[in-house]
């Protein structure tokens, strides 16, 4: 028979493994999300985040101010080369960046087809 202190440590130890096993799928999820951002369309983010930053920063803006569902998605389509992306610098009004965004997406973009 267990004692009440065998038992309440058995009891802890299982929550420890629970709490455990929960943090790394955690951390596996965090990893999937973070690899989602790397993608296809936009081949240089590694090595350039914080370039990427920049640019997805507009698009988190836009998407902020208008509260238009899919919008920062659209925004991001193509590695950020398309006319919501322009809508967005025009609409946070950001027309002076604009030369050094178009700079920062051709950056994302060299290698892309």
């Amino acid at each position: 028979m267990m004692s009440r202190a065998e038992s309440r440590f058995a009891s802890q130890r299982t929550w420890l493994v629970a709490v455990v096993v929960l943090a790394v799928l955690w951390s596996i999820g965090v990893q999937r999300a973070a690899a989602a951002v790397i993608n296809d369309e936009c081949p240089n983010v590694i090595g350039n985040r914080d370039i990427f930053k920049k640019v997805d920063w507009i698009c988190e803006d836009c998407a902020n101010i208008f509260r238009i569902d899919g919008l920062a998605t659209l925004c991001r389509k193509n590695c950020f080369r398309n006319i919501d992306f322009l809508w967005c610098v025009y609409a946070s009004e950001r027309q002076a960046e604009k030369d050094e965004l178009t700079r920062y997406v051709s950056i994302l973009r060299a290698g892309s087809v």
